[in-house]
């Protein structure tokens, strides 16, 4: 078991990547994976499992990947969650060695139907539970405006350890977002998170399923070229790697795994 911020600066000489999984992933394709990831990311659906109990799907899944000794990074968010169940999801982490958390609102979140109004009560009544066992990081939205920076560095200050980004596809957008994050105070690591593609059609579908921006000339070139996509996700990869700090990536796979890991591998 191993936090995050550990794994990231323990591997700082060279490429990483982790990958972001949903819980239907196939377990077979995961397990036949022909590279390690740091970590796989476990996304989570309030609203489809309901909190219901200890064996949602999310929580199947991290068992199976900590059974095979693998890191795990688990999205947890205030939609839904009430005191009581954040308590005994807190205790079975700690049984099956899940130190690290990613910590949301959640899709379409309503305040009335959770017992954390926001990400920052919610990092709160972590910490107070569980003091520093967990790693907790956040999202960052690259191209966000002051007061959305603002709000950002309330959640680290408040005990978030890391910022993981919203996709981008310019190396200069995460370049300016370190910079900004800087100059707010924000000195935690911010991981770069990438959507590895190679057709128009999964870029588009991407950015009209995340609300994402992509420059006009990144789709006027995909859709003219036969399929371009992975260069520009490997050239966005070297930039940034090359640019900055930061040689740890993590990928948006919409749990198509054997795709990605054809993009990423020849670099490393």
């Amino acid at each position: 078991m191993a936090k995050i911020t550990d794994l990231i600066e323990n591997s700082k000489e060279q490429l990483s990547f982790s990958i972001e999984v949903t819980p239907e992933v196939s377990i077979e394709e995961l397990d036949k994976l022909n590279i390690k990831p740091l970590f796989y990311s476990i996304t989570w659906h309030a609203k489809s499992h309901q909190n219901e109990n200890l064996e949602i799907p999310p929580l199947c899944l991290a068992k199976h990947l900590r059974s095979k000794k693998k890191e795990v990074l688990l999205h947890l968010s205030c939609d839904l969650l009430r005191k009581a169940y954040l308590s005994q999801l807190l205790s079975l982490l700690k049984e099956i060695e899940v130190c690290n958390l990613f910590v949301i609102l959640g899709e379409r979140y309503d305040p009335e139907s959770s017992d954390f109004k926001t990400s920052e009560e919610l990092i709160k009544a972590i910490r107070n539970e569980s003091g520093e066992y967990f790693c907790i990081g956040v999202a960052g939205l690259p191209d966000c405006n002051d007061e959305k920076l603002l709000q950002l560095k309330h959640k680290v200050d408040v005990g978030a350890n890391f910022v993981l980004t919203q996709a981008f596809f310019e190396p200069k957008i995460y370049g300016a977002f370190i910079q900004r994050s800087a100059s707010a105070g924000i000195n935690v690591p911010i991981i770069p998170g990438v959507f590895a593609f190679e057709t128009y059609k999964q870029l588009t579908g991407f950015v009209n399923m995340c609300k994402v921006k992509v420059s006009q000339d990144i789709l006027d070139y995909e859709e003219s070229e036969e399929s371009p996509g992975k260069e520009i996700t490997q050239n966005l990869i070297k930039s940034v790697a090359n640019g900055t700090k930061m040689k740890h990536f993590h990928l948006f796979s919409i749990n198509r795994l054997s795709s990605v890991i054809s993009i990423v591998q020849p670099l490393l």
